[in-house]
């Protein structure tokens, strides 16, 4: 065995038993029960000597680097790579599931990025995709996962004025629990006032077409703010 034969769905169960308070032992059994695919009451009645291969093989496993590389597809699915060409609500999600930690979320990134091999990118099936790549060995996952992980900085890097409220022009509302909680669909719904089109539609638009409305707006609020007080400096 090897880390191919690690699907990413058995990676993050493993992840979250060796983030867990328990002895080494525990979380050595707790893993090997994932790994196996036994129940703790079969690996109990296991002879100790097929134990003790079982821990053997498991070690030799993770003692091994992954050799991650990312791949036009896997499975069924064609892996998306340049996040500059993603829909705006694309980059929502992606954004989401990236800070809530791309591990743990490696699936759903992935399904955010993915399409059936020349079909169209179907929204609804996002939990289906999801799915598929818990079963998908961890190695590739992975690979996928870091790819798109830097194209997304690379991305973020080009509107690093875009990120972040500016205190000037609406107060110190970034640890706000609105901003947190709505910020991107108040930055949406402005987007699709200024394209007067449904916010459907703007989650629709190219990423970049979005960005580049985002950045004009908070311009323009600056803009007007600083009118409104030259004018009030006059009167």
């Amino acid at each position: 065995m090897n880390w191919n034969d690690i699907s990413l769905g058995k990676f993050q169960q493993i992840e979250k038993i060796n983030k867990q308070e328990l002895p080494d032992i525990d979380k050595a059994l707790y893993c090997a029960c994932i790994v196996f695919d036994k129940t703790e009451f079969e690996l109990d009645n296991e002879k100790p000597g097929k134990v003790l291969k079982m821990m053997n093989t498991m070690q030799s496993i993770f003692a091994a680097p992954f050799n991650s590389k990312a791949g036009s597809r896997i499975g069924k699915y064609a892996i998306g790579y340049d996040v500059s060409a993603i829909t705006f609500g694309q980059y929502i999600e992606l954004s989401f599931f990236i800070d809530r930690g791309p591990v743990d979320n490696a699936h759903y990134i992935l399904a955010t990025m993915a399409t059936r091999w020349r079909k169209k990118r179907i929204t609804s099936e996002h939990r289906e995709r999801a799915d598929y790549f818990l079963t998908q060995p961890v190695e590739k996952v992975i690979g996928a996962l870091n790819t798109i992980q830097e194209s997304y900085a690379q991305f973020n890097k080009q509107y690093q004025q875009l990120f972040g409220v500016d205190a000037e022009v609406v107060g110190n509302v970034q640890n706000n629990d609105f901003n947190k909680r709505y910020g991107w669909i108040y930055s949406a719904t402005q987007v699709a006032q200024h394209e007067c089109i449904s916010l459907d539609a703007a989650y629709g638009l190219g990423v970049k077409q979005a960005f580049n409305d985002l950045l004009f707006l908070k311009a323009k609020s600056k803009y007007e703010l600083e009118q409104l007080r030259t004018t009030k400096k006059v009167l």
